[in-house]
C-alpha cells in the first residue's frame, strides 16, 4: 500500500516537470482552416467577441468593489426589486468624488418650514353669559333671553407655527439614520368683551346664568338697571407643540440616475406632544354711588317746589358682607395640559421627475396621555368710600373672597388623570428643486388626537349659589353642594399647509 502510495506522487511530480520543461510556443500563422496571420499573410484577422455587459455603465461586468476588503467609498446601489433580493452596485461619481446629484442618496438633510394650520375650535358646553329685557334679567327660558357665549365652539382662526427637521444616514450604504423633527404652534388667543363699568344705566343687561341645585334656574345679575354697568371678558387660549426623535430604516431606493427615482423609509421612534389651553371668564360690576329721591311739596295753588333729596346708593352681597357703590371683581379660570409620551412607527416616501419632487408620510402613535385639570376663580370688591365736604359719608372698604361664579369651593383645585391614546398623522408635499441640494416646496399635513381634556368641556353652569361670593345665599345653611369634576374627554385634530425649504448633501 506505502509503495503504490510512493509510486503515484512520483509519477505525478515526473509529470509536472514534464510540462514546466516545455520550451515557449513562437506565434506564428493562423492555424488551418482560420484565414488571418501575421501582416501579408493571406486572409482577414481573427474575430474576437467583445466582454459580456453585465451591469451599469460604471461597472459593466457587474462585479462590484474590488481591490480591497470592506465596503466601498460610497453608498452601494440596489437594481430595482424588493429588498431582500437587490444585487448591490457601487455608487457612480463624477469622477472628482463626489456624488452624482440626481437620484443619490443624501448623507444629510434640513427642513425648515412655515406652518399656517387650523384646529378644532374650544367647545363651550354650558352657556357663559346672557343677556336680556330688564324685565327677564338675562334668565335661561325667559322670551327675551339669548345666549352671548356658550352652547357652541370659540374658534381660533388660522394659527402660525414651524416645523424643523434634520438627519442623517449613519452607515456606508446610506441605509440607516436618524432624524430629529420638531414643530410648534403660536399662543393663539380669542378674545369677546361685552358692556361697559361705566354705564351707570345698567344697559345693555348682562347675566352670569346658573342653573342652581338648590332651586330653579336662576343667574347672578351683572348689569341691570338701578344695579349698575358691567363689563365682561371671555377669553381662551390653545398652543401646541410635539418633538420627535426617529430612526430611519431606507427599505427601497431606485438606481441613481434614473429619469424617475425614488426611495421609501420605514420610521421608528417616540414623540412628546403638548396641547395647553385655558379659559377664562372675567366680570367687573360697577355699583352706582346712589339713586336721588327728591323731596317735594306742593302749595295750594299747584306748585311743586323741591324741599330736599334723598341718596339711596345700590348695594349688593359680596362675600356674606353687604357692600355698598362699589366695584366687584369675579373670576373663572379653567386650564388644561395634555402631555403625550409614547412610541412612534411610519412609512416616509421621496420621489423625483426631472425638477418635480414628492413626498408623503402616514405614522401612527401610541402612548399614555397624561392629563392635567387646574380649576381656579376668586371675588374681589374695593369701596373707595364717599365724602360730604369734609364729612366722611362712607368708610373705604376692601375684601375678596375664594370663588367666581362657575369656579367655586366645589371644584377649585388640580387635578390629574392618565390613559391610553391613539395619535395618527399623515401629510405630503410637492415642491420644486432649485439647485441639486435644494428644494423649496409646499405641504399638507393633518394629526388627530382621540382622548384630551379641554377647559370649555369641563364647565358646568350646575352649580350651588351657595357657594358663589357674589350671591346674597352665599353660605347658607343647609344648602347643597354641587358635583365634583368629571373629566370629559373630547377628541382634538389641528393641520392645515405649510410651505418650507429642504437642504440636502
Amino acid at each position: 500500500m506505502r509503495k503504490r502510495l510512493l509510486g503515484s506522487i512520483a509519477a505525478l511530480a515526473a509529470g509536472a516537470g514534464t510540462a514546466w520543461a516545455q520550451p515557449p510556443v513562437e506565434p506564428g500563422g493562423a492555424p488551418a482552416g482560420i484565414s488571418g496571420g501575421p501582416a501579408g499573410a493571406a486572409g482577414a484577422a481573427p474575430t474576437i467577441m467583445p466582454p459580456g455587459n453585465f451591469g451599469a455603465p460604471y461597472d459593466p461586468l457587474g462585479i462590484g468593489p474590488v481591490g480591497g476588503f470592506g465596503p466601498p467609498p460610497g453608498p452601494m446601489y440596489p437594481m430595482p426589486g424588493p429588498y431582500a433580493a437587490q444585487s448591490y452596485q457601487p455608487a457612480p461619481t463624477d469622477g472628482i468624488g463626489g456624488d452624482l446629484g440626481y437620484g443619490t442618496a443624501p448623507r444629510w438633510w434640513v427642513d425648515g418650514e412655515y406652518l399656517l394650520w387650523f384646529n378644532k375650535g374650544q367647545p363651550i358646553r354650558s352657556p357663559l353669559l346672557t343677556t336680556s329685557a330688564p324685565a327677564d334679567l338675562g334668565v335661561i327660558g325667559q322670551a327675551s333671553t339669548t345666549v352671548l357665549v356658550g352652547q357652541g365652539r370659540i374658534g381660533y382662526g388660522a394659527i402660525s407655527g414651524m416645523r424643523l427637521h434634520a438627519g442623517f444616514f449613519g452607515d456606508a450604504d446610506r441605509r440607516f439614520g436618524f432624524d430629529l423633527g420638531g414643530w410648534f404652534t403660536e399662543q393663539r388667543t380669542d378674545v369677546k368683551s361685552f358692556g361697559a363699568t361705566g354705564n351707570t344705566s345698567g344697559i345693555p343687561v348682562l347675566t352670569r346664568p346658573i342653573q342652581d341645585v338648590n332651586g330653579a334656574t336662576s343667574g347672578l345679575v351683572l348689569s341691570a338697571p338701578g344695579i349698575g354697568g358691567a363689563s365682561a371678558l371671555v377669553a381662551t387660549r390653545s398652543s401646541a407643540f410635539s418633538i420627535e426623535p426617529t430612526a430611519v430604516w431606507n427599505i427601497y431606493r431606485s438606481t441613481p440616475g434614473s429619469r424617475f427615482a425614488w426611495s421609501l423609509d420605514f420610521l421608528a421612534g417616540y414623540r412628546f406632544l403638548e396641547l395647553r389651553e385655558d379659559l377664562t371668564v372675567t366680570t367687573a360690576t360697577a355699583l352706582n354711588s346712589g339713586t336721588v329721591t327728591q323731596t317735594v311739596v306742593t302749595n295750594p295753588f299747584g306748585v311743586i317746589t323741591v324741599v330736599g333729596s334723598t341718596i339711596n346708593p345700590a348695594s349688593a352681597n359680596v362675600g356674606g358682607v353687604t357692600v355698598v357703590g362699589t366695584t366687584i371683581n369675579a373670576y373663572d379660570s379653567v386650564r388644561t395640559y395634555n402631555h403625550f409620551n409614547g412610541g412612534t412607527m411610519g412609512l416616509r416616501s421621496e420621489a423625483r421627475y426631472g425638477i418635480f419632487t414628492t413626498t408623503g408620510f402616514a405614522k401612527v402613535s401610541l402612548g399614555n396621555m397624561h392629563q392635567r385639570l387646574e380649576i381656579s376663580g376668586g371675588t374681589s370688591f374695593f369701596d373707595p368710600g364717599s365724602r360730604a365736604g369734609t364729612v366722611v359719608t362712607r368708610l373705604p372698604q376692601i375684601g375678596s373672597a375664594v370663588g367666581g361664579v362657575l369656579a367655586n369651593a366645589s371644584n377649585i383645585g388640580r387635578y390629574n388623570d392618565d390613559r391610553f391614546s391613539v395619535i395618527p398623522e399623515f401629510g405630503g408635499t410637492l415642491g420644486v428643486a432649485l439647485t441639486r441640494g435644494l428644494s423649496g416646496y409646499i405641504g399638507l399635513n393633518f394629526l388627530y388626537i382621540q382622548d384630551v381634556i379641554r377647559p370649555g368641556g369641563q364647565v358646568t353652569n350646575v352649580v350651588s349659589s351657595a357657594a358663589i361670593p357674589f350671591s346674597s345665599n352665599y353660605g347658607a345653611a343647609g344648602a347643597a353642594r354641587a358635583g365634583r369634576v368629571l373629566f370629559d374627554q373630547d377628541d382634538y385634530w389641528i393641520g392645515g399647509v405649510s410651505f418650507g425649504l429642504q437642504l440636502k448633501y
